[in-house]
Formats: structure tokens, sequence, C-alpha cells
């Protein structure tokens, strides 16, 4: 496995520890981080998060980890050695949220035929 992907993967691990067991704003509500993609410099790291709730509370966690990602980069600067710490960039995940609509249109056409 490449250097890239496996600092990927600690980074994932560490930043969604973070997020759920160190910071205390109010307005991010459940997070979960579903992946990270590093730079080849190391300057920047797009974090793909998901987080339950209406688009209200969305955009409220998202405001939430942006005002958060100075705490965040202290905690990983504490953890990694990196040749520079990445600009971070908290990306909402959508995946998930299509995952349960296709599911959910799956039961109603299960429901249909019987």
């Amino acid at each position: 496995m490449e250097r890239i992907k496996k600092t990927e993967i600690d980074l994932q691990r560490e930043i969604s520890f973070i997020i759920n067991t160190k910071l205390k704003d109010p307005r991010i509500g459940f997070v979960t981080v579903t992946d990270v993609k590093l730079s080849s410099d190391y300057h920047y790291l797009d974090i793909f998060v998901s987080i339950m709730g209406d688009s209200d509370k969305v955009s409220q966690s998202l405001e939430g980890l942006r005002h958060c990602d100075g705490f965040i980069k202290k905690n990983l600067k504490e953890r990694f050695r990196l040749k520079a710490m990445p600009q971070l960039k908290f990306i909402f995940d959508k995946s998930i949220d299509h995952g349960i609509k296709v599911t959910e249109l799956l039961e109603n056409l299960r429901k249909k035929e019987e």
C-alpha cells in the first residue's frame, strides 16, 4: 500500500476520533468521516463527512467543523509528523443519503409487488 493511502487511513481514523470525542461545539451534530483525500504534496486534505439531520443541521455542522479546523490541526500535529500540516476542507458526502433513498425505493417496489 502506498504511503499516501496509509496516511489517509490514519488521518481518517484520527480526525473521526477528534470530532467525536474532543470537539465541544454545539453546532456539530452526529458526524461520520466517510473518506479523506490527501494531495500528493501534503498541503490539502479533503475530508468527506456524512451528517445526520436536515439541511439546516448539515450547514450548521459544516460551519462548526470549519470553525474548529485549527483545533483539529493542532491535535493532528501532535500525532503525525507530516512535511506540512495540510489545509483542511470539509465536504458533505451525500452518498449515504442516496443509498438510503435507493433502499427506500426498492422497499416500496417490493411492497407493491406483494
